[in-house]
């Protein structure tokens, strides 16, 4: 009778050990689909009246944002380090954009140390 109670319980532990390697192979093909969100496009004005259009997207597992200024170029900058508040700092080789109010503001500096606040 022993017998059977540890051969039944092995069997148990068998088939708990096979249904939680199930659910972690769902887990990861649910990450998956995540890579790629863009967020909708914000467009932000500076004191001087200046617009910009900020998009957040998904790089990977990365944050990223492209920033449009009316007339210009389209520049993709990548996350790279967090302001004192947590929120994250995005860069690229021609300017610097820091969050600020939750996503809903920001400053936007240049290569030359220029720095405009956009809301």
């Amino acid at each position: 009778m022993k017998n059977i109670l540890v051969a039944g319980f092995a069997l148990l532990l068998m088939n708990s050990c096979t249904k939680a390697e199930t659910n972690s192979v769902s887990t990861e093909n649910e990450k998956s689909t995540e890579i790629g969100l863009v967020q909708k496009p914000l467009t932000l004005k500076s004191p001087t009246g200046e617009e910009i259009s900020v998009t957040y997207f998904s790089e990977g597992d990365v944050v990223a944002v492209k920033i449009r200024k009316a007339g210009e170029e389209e520049q993709k900058l990548s996350a790279k380090t967090v302001n004192p508040s947590g929120n994250p700092i995005f860069t690229n080789e021609e300017y610097m954009w820091e969050l600020t109010q939750e996503g809903q503001a920001g400053k936007l500096s240049d290569k030359d140390g220029n720095v405009t606040e956009y809301n």
